[in-house]
């Protein structure tokens, strides 16, 4: 029991360390849907910022603009993703606290859906990126890879038939 106990609360600080993912996650989003939406602000001629009443010109225009305007707009997409994962992981962390061991067949089964949305969202989320770069013109819209993605969603579904086996056990051992 000690070592379910030290599972428990290693469960219990990847919940916690998911969740300020998942709010700087949030944050980012919002803030670069913030800086989109001010850039675009700025293209159609308002005024976005100023300082002691003269005008800044964080933005630039032509090409340049909608270059930023496509990075900040792939990140949105890309971060959002990411929150969403997040929100699934944290999810799960706090289903299997509530069971007591991650040998259920509901946490086998979460975990499991985690990993395959692991490996398809962010896949979604680069293909919405790059046709945002590609209708903004943009050269160079960001750096993308989904094979952290992939892996990591291989990992959770391995992990996930382990749990559910796990799970099996114990039932046969009940008995």
């Amino acid at each position: 029991m000690e070592q379910l106990r030290k599972i428990q609360k290693t469960f219990h600080v990847f919940e916690v360390l998911t969740k300020i993912g998942y709010i700087l996650s949030i944050v980012g989003a919002v803030v670069c849907a913030v800086g989109a939406l001010c850039a675009v602000a700025w293209y159609n001629g308002g005024q976005v910022f100023s300082l002691f009443g003269d005008p800044i010109t964080p933005f630039s225009t032509g090409r340049a603009m909608n270059e930023m305007l496509a990075v900040l707009l792939s990140d949105f997409v890309m971060i959002t993703s990411e929150a969403i994962l997040l929100s699934f992981a944290c999810r799960y962390l706090k289903a299997e606290q509530a069971h007591g061991t991650p040998f259920t067949e509901t946490g086998a089964e979460m975990l499991k859906k985690l990993g395959i949305r692991c490996i398809w969202l962010p896949i979604v989320a680069i293909t919405v990126a790059c046709v945002i770069g590609v209708c903004l013109g943009a050269e160079d819209a960001g750096d993308f890879s989904n094979l952290p993605s992939v892996a990591t969603g291989i990992v959770l579904i391995l992990a996930s038939m382990i749990f559910r086996y796990g799970a099996a056990l114990e039932e046969t051992c009940k008995c």
